[in-house]
C-alpha cells in the first residue's frame, strides 16, 4: 500500500513523490529550484513518464510546506524549458519535448566534455567553466 500526502482539493499527492522533493531547508539552494531540479530528474529518470499528470501547485506546496508560490515559479520554469505543459483547469502534464531537449544538452555536455579532455583539463576545471556561465540568481 502506498502512503500518499492529502491535498485541500481531495487529490493526493504520492508519498515517495513527497520523498523524492523533500526541501532541504539547511541547503544554499532556493527551495523552488530545489522543486524545479527535483522535478526534472525524476522526468528525466523516467520516473515522471511523459503524460503524468503533475499534482497541483497548492498541493504540492502544502504536502511540501512551502508557498504555493514556491511550487508555481518551479512549474513555470520548468513548463519554459519545455519539460511540462500547463493547461488551466486540466492541469501540469509532463511533455514530450523534455525527452528531445534533455538528449539535446546531453550531446552537447558530452561534446564539452571530449573538447575539455582533448584540451588537457579535467572534470574540475570543466564544472568550474560551466558554473560560471549560471552565476546565481
Amino acid at each position: 500500500m502506498v502512503a500518499v500526502a492529502a491535498e485541500k482539493d481531495g487529490a493526493s499527492v504520492p508519498a515517495w513523490l513527497v520523498e523524492a522533493l523533500a526541501i532541504r531547508t539547511s541547503s544554499t539552494v532556493p527551495p523552488y529550484e530545489q522543486v524545479r531540479t527535483g522535478l526534472l530528474d525524476l522526468v528525466l529518470r523516467g520516473r515522471l513518464p511523459v503524460g503524468t499528470r503533475l499534482p497541483t501547485v497548492r498541493g504540492l506546496a502544502a504536502s511540501l510546506g512551502v508557498a504555493a508560490n514556491t511550487v508555481a515559479r518551479a512549474y513555470k520554469e520548468l513548463e519554459q524549458a519545455g519539460v511540462v505543459t500547463a493547461r488551466p483547469r486540466l492541469g501540469t502534464v509532463v511533455a514530450r519535448g523534455g525527452d528531445d531537449a534533455e538528449a539535446g544538452l546531453a550531446a552537447a555536455a558530452a561534446e564539452y566534455a571530449e573538447a575539455a579532455r582533448s584540451l588537457g583539463f579535467g572534470r574540475r576545471e570543466a564544472v568550474r567553466q560551466l558554473e560560471a556561465l549560471f552565476p546565481e540568481r
